[in-house]
C-alpha cells in the first residue's frame, strides 16, 4: 500500500512539472469522463485530480470555466489536507488568471503554491519560480521576470525535471532576453530549445523557440528570416493542436507583413489574432492585435482605425481597472517566537553563566589543593619536582584567571548596552506623554512594547561567545518582524511576510536603531496599510551594494501607500525613523506607486 502512494505523488510531480499548468489536451471521451465523475458528490482526492484536469483542459478553451475548476480544487484539497492536490491546482489557477489579465490572482496563487512548496516540497519551487516570472511578463516587467527565471534555472533541481520543465525554463529565458533587446542571448538559449525538443519530440517548445528567434529577427530588420521562424512556430503551434499560442504568434507575423509593406497579409493575420483574444478572453492579446489594426488603418480607413482604437480602449481599462499589479520579490521562510521562549532563554544565559563561573572556581581550587597536598608529601624527597609543581600550578592559575577575566569583561560590556538601549525606551515614552490620551493608549503601549522587544530580541540574538558586539542579523530580522506582525494580526486579514538578508552578521550600534525602523515600518503597515483590502504582502530585503559597501534596507508592501517624505501629519512613528535614519547616517529614497516602497542605504 505505502508503495502505491508513493507512485500515486510521483506522477503527480512529474505531470505538475511538465507541463507548467499549461493547456491539457485530453479526448472528448475523457473529458465526459471526468465530469460525469463529478456528478458523484464524493469528496476524496480522485474528485481533486478531476477538477485539476478540466481546470487544465479548459484553460484556453473556456478560461473562466477553467478558474471555477480550479478554484473547487483547492478548496477541496485544503479541506482533505491533500498538499499535492493544492499545488498542482494552485498552478492551475495561477497560469490561467495571469494569461487571462486577472494578474491579482495569478500573483496571489503563484505566492501561496511557492510558500507550500518550500515548506513540503522544494522540487515545485521551480514551478512557481516560473509563475510569478510569467506575471512579470504579462506586465512587460522584464527586469523581475529574469530575476525570478534565473531562480528557476540555477535550481539545484532544474536538471532532474521531466523535459519539459527545463525547456520551458529555457525558453522564457530566450522571451525576457529577447524583451530587454540582448539578442545574442535570446537566440542562444531559443536554438538550445529548439536543436533538443525537435529530437524529443516537444512540438510545443520548438513553437515557442522559433517564436523568439523570429521576434529577435524582426528587431533586427532580417524580415525573410523572421517569417521564416514565425512560420515554422505556427506550424509547430497546429501541430501540438493549440490555437491560443497560433493566436498570439499571429501577431508578430501581422508585424513582420506590415515592415515588408505586405498590408494583406498583415491584415490577415492581425484579424485572425484579434479573434483569438476575443474566443480566449485574453484582453493582452486583444489590445496587440487591435492596436496594430489601427496602425495599418491609419490611412487607409479611418473609421475603421478609430474602431479598433476604441477596442483598444475598452480592453485597456478592463484590464487595468480589473487588476492590481503586485511589486514583490524573492521568498523566504518565516519562524515565529514567542514572549515566553525569550524569557526562558535569558534565564537559561544568566544560569549558565553562573553555572560556568562556579564551575571554574571549583576546578580551579581543586587542582590547586591536589596539587599542593602532592607537593608536600614529596617537598622532602626532591625540591627540584616541588620546583616543577609549583611551576604547573602557577600556569594553570593564570589561565583560570584570564578566563574568569575575560567573563568578567563580557558581563560589563553587556550590562552597559543594556544600559544604554533602555536609554532608548526612557527617550521614547519621554516624547508620548505629551500625546498619550485615553483614546490612543492601547496603540501606545502596543507600538512601545514592540519597541521594547526589539531591544530585547537583539540581546537574545548577541553572539555571546567572543564579545557581545555582533548581531545575527537574519534571525534578528525574521524574528522581529514577525513578532511584530502577530501583535497587528486580525483573522479576517491574510496578510503574508517575506524577508530576506544577505549579511550575516552586523554591530549591535547598527542592528539597533535597523531594528527599531524595521519596528515602526511593519506597525505602521499593520495599522493602515491594509485596511481596504483582505490581502496583503510585506517584503523586506537587507543586501549589501557591490561598489559602495553600503547596507540597504528594502521595504515594500502593496498597501495603500503614503508619502514618506511629505505626509502632511507626521507622527511619532516617521519622527523616530527619521532620528534612527540620521543616526546610522543613512539615506531614504521612496517611490510613489500602488502600495508603499521605501529604500534605506547606511
Amino acid at each position: 500500500m505505502k508503495l502505491i502512494i508513493k507512485l500515486a505523488v510521483l506522477i503527480i510531480i512529474i505531470s505538475a512539472t511538465a507541463g507548467f499548468s499549461q493547456p491539457l489536451s485530453l479526448p472528448t471521451k475523457e473529458v465526459d469522463r471526468l465530469k460525469q465523475n463529478l456528478k458523484e458528490v464524493i469528496e476524496d482526492t480522485n474528485r481533486v485530480i478531476s477538477l485539476w484536469h478540466l481546470a487544465r483542459y479548459h484553460t484556453m478553451t473556456a478560461p473562466h470555466q477553467a478558474v471555477i475548476y480550479a478554484t473547487e480544487s483547492i478548496k477541496l484539497a485544503r479541506k482533505l489536507n491533500y498538499t499535492y492536490g493544492e499545488l498542482v491546482s494552485l498552478q492551475a489557477l495561477s497560469f490561467v488568471s495571469t494569461i487571462t489579465g486577472d494578474w491579482q490572482n495569478g500573483m496571489q496563487s503563484a505566492y501561496e503554491g511557492l510558500q507550500v512548496s518550500q515548506a513540503k516540497y522544494p522540487k515545485l519551487e521551480i514551478v512557481f519560480y516560473n509563475l510569478i516570472a510569467l506575471v512579470y511578463e504579462k506586465q512587460q516587467d522584464s527586469q523581475h521576470r529574469l530575476e525570478w527565471l534565473l531562480k528557476a534555472k540555477n535550481h539545484p533541481e532544474i536538471e532532474s525535471l521531466p523535459n519539459h520543465g527545463k525547456w520551458l525554463i529555457y525558453h522564457n529565458l530566450g522571451e525576457v532576453y529577447e524583451n530587454l533587446n540582448e539578442f545574442d542571448s535570446a537566440m542562444y538559449y531559443a536554438k538550445i530549445v529548439d536543436t533538443n525538443c525537435r529530437k524529443l519530440n516537444i512540438p510545443i517548445e520548438v513553437s515557442y523557440a522559433n517564436a523568439v528567434m523570429g521576434r529577435v529577427e524582426k528587431k533586427r530588420k532580417n524580415y525573410p528570416q523572421a517569417l521564416h521562424y514565425l512560420r515554422t512556430a505556427i506550424s509547430f503551434s497546429n501541430k501540438f493542436g493549440n490555437p491560443f499560442l497560433e493566436s498570439e504568434q499571429s501577431v508578430d507575423l501581422a508585424e513582420v507583413f506590415r515592415a515588408m509593406n505586405q498590408p494583406d497579409s498583415a491584415i490577415f493575420y492581425a484579424e485572425k489574432a484579434l479573434e483569438g483574444g476575443r474566443q480566449f478572453k485574453n484582453l493582452v492579446l486583444t489590445i496587440s492585435a487591435a492596436k496594430l489594426l489601427a496602425k495599418i488603418y491609419e490611412h487607409k480607413n479611418a473609421a475603421k482605425a478609430i474602431n479598433y482604437l476604441k477596442i483598444v480602449n475598452a480592453s485597456n481599462d478592463s484590464l487595468y481597472t480589473t487588476s492590481r499589479i503586485f511589486q514583490t520579490q524573492n521568498i523566504v521562510n518565516t519562524i515565529k517566537q514567542r514572549e515566553r521562549e525569550l524569557v526562558e532563554a535569558k534565564k537559561e544565559y544568566n544560569n549558565s553563566i553562573r553555572q560556568n563561573t562556579l564551575i571554574g572556581f571549583l576546578v580551579f581550587f581543586g587542582i590547586l589543593t591536589i596539587i599542593l597536598i602532592r607537593n608536600n608529601r614529596q617537598k622532602q624527597k626532591n625540591n627540584a619536582l616541588l620546583k616543577d609543581k609549583n611551576k604547573e600550578i602557577s600556569l594553570q592559575k593564570e589561565e583560570i584567571e584570564k578566563t574568569m577575566r575575560q567573563k568578567q569583561v563580557l558581563l560589563s560590556e553587556l550590562q552597559h548596552r543594556v544600559k544604554n538601549n533602555l536609554q532608548y525606551v526612557i527617550s521614547i515614552l519621554e516624547i508620548q506623554k505629551e500625546s498619550a490620551s485615553n483614546s490612543n493608549i492601547d496603540d501606545l503601549i502596543r507600538s512601545n512594547q514592540n519597541r521594547i522587544h526589539s531591544i530585547a530580541l537583539l540581546h537574545k540574538k548577541l553572539n555571546v561567545s567572543e564579545s557581545v558586539n555582533e548581531v545575527d542579523l537574519k534571525r534578528y530580522v525574521t524574528d522581529l518582524s514577525e513578532l511584530v506582525k502577530g501583535s497587528y494580526d486580525i483573522k479576517e486579514k491574510n496578510v503574508s511576510l517575506f524577508i530576506t538578508c544577505e549579511i550575516e552578521t552586523l554591530s549591535i550600534t547598527k542592528a539597533l536603531p535597523l531594528g527599531l525602523i524595521i519596528v515602526e515600518l511593519v506597525s505602521n503597515s499593520m495599522k493602515h496599510a491594509f485596511k481596504n483590502q483582505t490581502i496583503g504582502i510585506i517584503n523586506i530585503e537587507i543586501t549589501q551594494e557591490k561598489n559602495t559597501k553600503k547596507n540597504c534596507l528594502l521595504y515594500i508592501d502593496n498597501g495603500v501607500g503614503f508619502d514618506f517624505k511629505n505626509v502632511q501629519t507626521k507622527g511619532l512613528g516617521v519622527e523616530i525613523m527619521n532620528g534612527l535614519i540620521d543616526q546610522l547616517n543613512g539615506t531614504v529614497e521612496t517611490q510613489l506607486k500602488k502600495g508603499f516602497e521605501l529604500k534605506m542605504c547606511f
